[in-house]
């Protein structure tokens, strides 16, 4: 086949490997999903494997839409018959699947972050937990951590030892019956609750165990134990599991990922074949030999040295920048050098890469300033909008009117003159009556506690809406919607400039709903409110825009770009503060790898001597990852004289220990 004959030896081997479990450790720039789809391609052409029982799971919507793409121009429609998604899009599927079999409703509501912030608070409320005791925030952390190491509500009690955890315990077991009155889930859901059918049903097991006979994981050094629980379950039947992975790339264990889920690997799979891929396509030789020099201080790794028949190209270049204006300014005159002098250049080819998403703010001023195009990605995102979020709450209340939280934010929106005292009313009927607020409200109607005004208004709409949810095209109803609820006219009343921006906004976000229903004629209001839940920050890149992208280093990981700025190389900032204070800086220090291994060209390295925080300004010693870089791959431009790598570590170790 076409497609087996332009890999490599290595890649070969991977693609065309047997049955039974394969791990393929896939370095930076290796060709990791050429190697994937061209295994998924060979399975189909060559070994006659039914798509149907191929399972192949990564960690963006943007990273799955690629492997389809690239597997309908290898196998055509085939590709629409296997399970191509991410952890969260296969979780889902199997419970509505399993939902429809048991009879139950299919139509979940997928609560994003605010969401599932406003329910934690709700409840705080409702168990005189103040805030200033136990922030929210930190609460729903501890619930989502659980989640990702696959606890329960009564399994985090038991495992209870402090304050905190023992608060959170009790907000986590009225949050799991709350989401499930609402007939809701979260993210955490989407992976846990298809484990314990899983565990609990051995039919369900069977079903799912046997449909699915090859399972490939993208980017297995970022599961978390609920994930590789799921895939250990999924692949248990058959066990023709392929994870490809880095180790050196694994840098979310802030949010539960366990990089010993590819670094034992083989314990759990003594029979696996491991295969390495240490050929990198993507950068220079300097750029490749600068990141390696830095991931060797790493001890928690698997051997492996990446290598590449580029040419040598620039050395990386550091600059030490009196200021982050100074650091800001650096970008935008490399930005405007390279454009001038290579007539091939495009803003799109730039990426400025950062630590914290509070650095974006110097970049953006000068950029803009200096009207240079750029784009944020994963900052205030089109979706966090308020009236996009006040559709889409009408939208997932209509869909599921069992769902209290967004039928509660849309009651009133826009004003209807429905108080305080008809919503406690109401409530109380809650209570009483055990019934959804949705149900309560009918109660009330029905029972003439509002014979007229508001509510009665509301809810004659709201009735009349449910009719026609599902009659019309998703975008046609989504503006009748916006029109039978005033909420179009609410906004066009005011006649400001911030109401014609979201005036505008709400024209997008048909346009949207347009567009997804012209490639989805099938869908329905729910499909399309599932997608915009399990969208993430690094979904909204778009490398087509001809502008320099601005995003965090976590946000960046599987894109490449031929310039990459890599900013913010400071003790406290990068190695971030926390991660020294909790000896973890193995994990800042593959963040750093995974930033420097965006570069396809050139790599710049900027740090500054001194940076804003808050209404002071501190002096920075800059990050110890610069000292790491062999000198012969490196150009150093500092401020103050130059001294050993020895005598810098020895300065920042008189930081941290005063």
């Amino acid at each position: 086949m076409p497609f087996l004959r332009s890999l490599n030896s290595l890649q070969l081997k991977a693609a065309t490997h047997a049955d039974g479990p394969l791990l393929v450790l896939a370095g930076a720039g290796s060709g990791k999903t050429r190697v994937l789809t061209s295994r998924i391609a060979h399975l189909v052409k060559n070994k006659r494997v039914a798509p149907s029982s191929i399972l192949a799971v990564t960690f963006t919507n943007k990273a799955a839409s690629e492997i389809r793409e690239r597997l309908t121009a290898l196998i055509g429609d085939k590709t629409k018959e296997m399970c191509v998604g991410t952890f969260h899009t296969a979780g889902l599927r199997i419970l509505q699947e399993e939902a429809t079999e048991a009879g139950k409703k299919t139509k979940l509501t997928i609560f994003d972050d605010e969401e599932q912030l406003l329910l934690v608070r709700l409840i705080m409320s409702e168990l005189s937990l103040d805030e200033k005791d136990v922030p929210s925030k930190m609460i729903l952390y501890e619930i989502n951590l659980a989640k990702n190491n696959n606890m329960g509500a009564a399994e985090y009690r038991a495992a209870s030892d402090d304050s905190l955890s023992r608060t959170a315990a009790a907000v986590y077991e009225v949050y799991q019956k709350k989401l499930r009155a609402m007939n809701a889930v979260d993210f955490g859901d989407l992976i846990s609750e298809p484990i314990r059918l899983l565990e609990s049903d051995p039919g369900v097991l069977n079903k799912y165990s046997s449909r699915f006979r090859y399972i490939l994981v993208d980017e297995y050094q970022d599961t978390n134990r609920s994930q590789y629980t799921l895939t250990r379950l999924l692949a248990s039947k058959h066990s023709n599991l392929c994870v490809v992975g880095d180790p050196d790339q694994s840098i979310y264990g802030w949010r539960g990922a366990n990089l010993k889920n590819i670094l034992n690997f083989r314990d759990d799979y003594p029979e696996a074949v491991v295969i390495k891929l240490e050929e990198n396509y993507r950068s220079t030789k300097n750029i490749l030999s600068a990141a390696n020099s830095v991931i060797r201080n790493n001890s928690e790794r698997l051997d492996k040295t990446l290598w590449t028949a580029n040419h040598a190209g620039d050395a990386v270049h550091y600059e030490e920048c009196l200021n982050e204006y100074q650091e800001a300014r650096f970008a935008v005159n490399r930005v405007r050098k390279i454009i001038t002098e290579n007539p091939t250049a495009k803003y799109r080819d730039f990426v400025v890469l950062y630590r914290t998403n509070t650095q974006s703010r110097t970049f953006e001023e000068l950029f803009f300033e200096e009207g240079i195009p750029y784009n944020i990605v994963g900052g205030f995102k089109f979706f966090d909008r308020r009236e996009i979020k006040d559709t889409l709450s009408y939208l997932k209340a209509i869909t599921n009117p069992d769902d209290s939280l967004n039928f509660l934010r849309i009651i009133n929106v826009p004003p209807r003159g429905i108080g305080r005292a008809a919503i406690e009313k109401v409530h109380a009927i809650s209570r009483d009556f055990d019934l959804s607020l949705y149900e309560s409200f009918r109660k009330a109607v029905a029972d003439s506690a509002f014979s007229r005004g508001g509510v009665a208004e509301f809810m004659g709409i709201f009735e009349a809406m449910r009719q026609e949810a599902g009659e019309l095209p998703i975008h046609e109803f989504t503006s009748r919607v916006l029109i039978r609820t005033g909420y179009l006219a609410f906004w066009s009343a005011k006649k400001t400039e911030d109401a014609d921006e979201r005036l505008k906004n709400l024209d997008g976000l048909v346009a949207s709903i347009k567009n997804y229903e012209d490639s989805h004629p099938k869908a329905t209001i729910a499909d399309y409110l599932n997608l915009v839940a399990l969208m993430s920050d690094a979904d909204g890149f778009n490398e087509k825009h001809n502008k320099v992208t601005l995003m965090t280093i976590h946000s960046a990981k599987g894109l490449e770009f031929p310039y990459v700025f890599l900013t913010g190389l400071e003790e406290g900032l990068f190695p971030h503060k926390r991660s020294i204070e909790e000896e973890s800086v193995e994990e800042e220090r593959r963040l750093c790898y995974v930033g420097m291994t965006r570069a396809r060209r050139q790599l710049f390295l900027l740090s500054a001597k001194n940076r804003a925080a808050g209404k002071e300004t501190n002096l920075q010693i800059r990050s110890r990852f610069i000292e790491e870089i062999d000198s012969e791959h490196l150009n150093k431009v500092e401020l103050e004289p130059k001294g050993t790598a020895e005598e810098h570590m020895e300065k920042i170790r008189r930081l941290l220990n005063p």
